[in-house]
């Protein structure tokens, strides 16, 4: 299996992991028939560390980088598909696990968005989040070039679209996908932000 399919998966298990986990907080006491106030609802604001980290990394990692793979493969993919996943590639990866790497994660996390609250934190803690991981990723994206390079002594990227690309244009690339993920960190908080304030209206009414 190549490696970038096999990160991809490793990235989707990494979100919807991260989901799953969010999700398990979300069980509230019951007492009487009628909802306590728990430590993750609106009306409090106590919290403990785990949901602070967790909401954390919903906001810098999970949205971010699962919205991201959605809509930049997708997007590759119906301008011109050798970019990102060569056709050759269908007769080793289903349909249905390609939809579990570049399809599920983005949907996962706006329906999960829905049926649970979440607390951004600061935006300096958050974009601070969102810059290393991206780091992080352009290093392994390089250090799997280089690694190729030395054993093979060929000039060949983990994603075909990196190949078509001088080093200006490269490095142009990997600077919009920064701004592009950043950007996602403030779609997701303006999401969670409209959602919280829906919730409010709804309680008030």
């Amino acid at each position: 299996m190549p490696i970038r399919t096999v990160f991809g998966l490793i990235l989707s298990i990494f979100v919807t992991g991260a989901i799953i986990w969010a999700c398990s907080f979300e069980i509230q006491p019951r007492k009487m028939g009628e909802t306590v106030t728990a430590p993750d609802t609106l009306e409090s604001e106590k919290r403990s560390f785990l949901q602070k980290l967790r909401d954390l990394f919903f906001a810098g990692a999970a949205f971010p980088i699962g919205m991201f793979v959605c809509i930049a493969f997708w997007g590759l993919y119906h301008v011109d598909r050798e970019l990102v996943y060569p056709k050759e590639l269908d007769a080793f990866v289903p349909p249905v696990l390609n939809h579990i790497m570049h399809t599920l994660p983005g949907i996962a996390l706006c329906l999960e968005n829905l049926v649970h609250y979440h607390r951004y934190p600061s935006r300096l803690l958050g974009l601070s989040l969102v810059i290393i991981i991206f780091v992080a990723y352009i290093t392994w994206v390089h250090y799997l070039h280089r690694i190729h390079w030395l054993t093979f002594r060929e000039n060949v990227w983990v994603y075909p679209i990196l190949n078509e690309l001088s080093p200006t244009y490269r490095g142009l690339f990997f600077l919009g996908a920064a701004l592009f993920s950043i950007g996602l960190y403030f779609i997701g908080e303006m999401y969670t932000l409209f959602l919280t304030n829906l919730q409010t209206d709804r309680t008030t009414e």
